[in-house]
């Protein structure tokens, strides 16, 4: 199963606020993945894995994983963007149309 993982800078009540926000959307799209909170500091740890990462802080393309900005959601300035980025990310890493492989 894919593993999306919510940053925030602290990893606490912003990433929670928004983690709930992207397993709504992806429960009601049937998308199938785990939606995890996580810190900056735990991006750089060799132990983390995600396949994709939602994050309110600018990260570095170094990090090798596809990042989503959750600045729309967060500031409910636009949050249809960011779950269609989403969706977009997660058929292209599961090579589906829909994003909805459970690999």
């Amino acid at each position: 199963m894919l593993t999306i993982a919510v940053v925030c800078g602290a990893g606490i009540a912003t990433s929670a606020l928004i983690a709930g926000q992207v397993r709504d959307h992806i429960a009601a799209s049937g998308h199938r993945a785990h939606v995890t909170q996580a810190t900056v500091m735990d991006l750089l740890s060799p132990d983390f894995q995600a396949d994709l990462v939602v994050s309110t802080v600018d990260l570095p393309p170094a990090l090798g994983i596809p990042v989503v900005s959750a600045m729309p959601l967060l500031l409910q300035t636009n949050p249809a963007q960011t779950f269609t980025d989403i969706d977009t990310l997660l058929a292209r890493i599961t090579g589906t149309a829909g994003g909805k492989d459970a690999r």
